[in-house]
């Protein structure tokens, strides 16, 4: 999980970010966890999160979710994230 974590570490200064830092004593959860947060960053974009090995696999979806299963999303892979 360490060298998972290394690109995320290597872009976040910690002494003046509120991100968390990850911790290595996370239980695995009986299901693999999920998230969709809606990231109000430089500019409005949703980020999916799938556990993974211990980590969360991401991706920025630059528009929002739709009910429509005809509507495209580009989903842009990022650094993985702490659970």
């Amino acid at each position: 999980m360490a060298k998972a974590l290394a690109e995320y570490e290597a872009k976040r200064d910690f002494s003046r970010t509120t991100e968390p830092r990850g911790s290595r004593g996370i239980r695995r959860a009986e299901y693999p966890r999920f998230v969709i947060q809606k990231h109000d960053a430089t500019r409005l974009h949703y980020d999916l999160r799938l556990e993974v090995d211990g980590v969360f696999k991401s991706w920025a979806v630059t528009r929002g979710p739709s009910r429509d299963p005809a509507d495209k999303r580009l989903a842009v892979e990022v650094e993985d994230h702490p659970l």
